[in-house]
């Protein structure tokens, strides 16, 4: 049990910062440094914990999929292959799968009309335009580390306090090379990334560290909830009135528990995802929110598979 727990706890530091050294993430959990390097490598080794690079090149939509008898996984599986999807889910409920996806405007016709419905198994589907992100995994409180140990890791992490998105995103081809070769190894060294670049250490570490403080670049982690001890992941639309939208946005950016939150268009204000230990403590966990006293009605899934997650797609 204590091994498992000192597991969660790398993992969660690596989810603050995923190019945290092993010394660093040691000091902050008060662990031994040999220790946490052993078994910090070991989770990426053996695929509990991926360490990738990625932006987000455009505000996009959260897709809603209902999918053929027996075709949900095959539908899943192709949603996943395209460049544009950042995560997807099968889940239980009124859809059978459910993403998100990053499109620029000017290929936004194009993959409304054309992309999606020529996915394999596809029968009925819903684009809900982003209006505005609000919260995502970048933020988020699993809940194993304690708030000075969390502290300590998002002090020394160069990270910027928005997301940048689509226009904001300028990169020239130095730093594109830098995100080419961390989508593939998030932790890749210095003196690689220096080599692949064709430039000097000091200045692709210099480089990297403003990407990421600029917020252009974003490390993440790609975790499954059950390695962290939350033993259900849930996807729960809302319904609030027009005149507690302001109210309830600001109480969903103030919700460190929630992993993932989008204001949308359509028929829905808000989708959002977030995890508990067991899927029967759902409605205690909504009853300590703050934002569900905004809520006309909703709507909520429960993750059955994941076919890609934080832009990288599940073994």
């Amino acid at each position: 049990m204590a091994e498992n727990h000192t597991n969660q706890k790398i993992l969660e530091a690596l989810h603050i910062d995923g190019r945290a050294s092993w010394q660093r993430i040691a000091e902050a959990i008060d662990e031994n440094e040999r220790t946490v390097a052993r078994r910090g490598n070991a989770l990426i080794a053996d695929g509990t914990v991926k360490i990738v690079a990625f932006n987000v090149p455009a505000h996009g939509f959260v897709l809603s999929i209902n999918s053929g008898p027996g075709q949900a996984r095959m539908t899943s599986m192709a949603l996943s292959k395209l460049d544009s999807t950042m995560w997807v889910h099968l889940t239980t409920g009124t859809s059978d799968v459910i993403g998100a996806v990053a499109v620029p405007v000017a290929e936004q016709e194009e993959f409304l009309l054309d992309e999606i419905p020529a996915i394999p198994g596809v029968s009925e589907w819903q684009a809900y335009p982003v209006l505005s992100y609000l919260r995502t995994a970048r933020t988020w409180r699993p809940g194993v580390l304690t708030s000075q140990q969390r502290l300590g890791l998002i002090e020394s992490c160069p990270q910027a306090p928005e997301l940048k998105l689509g226009f904001e995103i300028d990169l020239d081809n130095e730093d594109a090379t830098i995100l080419k070769v961390l989508k593939e190894d998030g932790r890749q060294s210095y003196d690689e990334l220096a080599r692949q670049v064709g430039t000097s250490v000091a200045t692709v570490r210099r480089r990297l560290d403003r990407l990421r403080r600029e917020g252009k670049l974003q490390i993440r982690a790609a975790i499954a909830p059950c390695h962290l001890g939350l033993g259900a992941e849930i996807v729960m639309w809302l319904r609030v009135r027009d005149s507690d939208i302001e109210l309830a946005t600001r109480a969903l950016v103030g919700d460190d528990t929630i992993k993932y939150a989008v204001r949308i268009a359509g028929d829905w204000t808000f989708v959002l995802k977030f995890d508990v230990v067991d899927r029967r403590l759902v409605d205690e966990f909504l009853d300590s929110r703050e934002w569900t006293k905004y809520v006309q009605s909703s709507s909520m899934s429960l993750v059955v598979a994941t076919t890609k997650r934080n832009n990288t797609k599940s073994s």
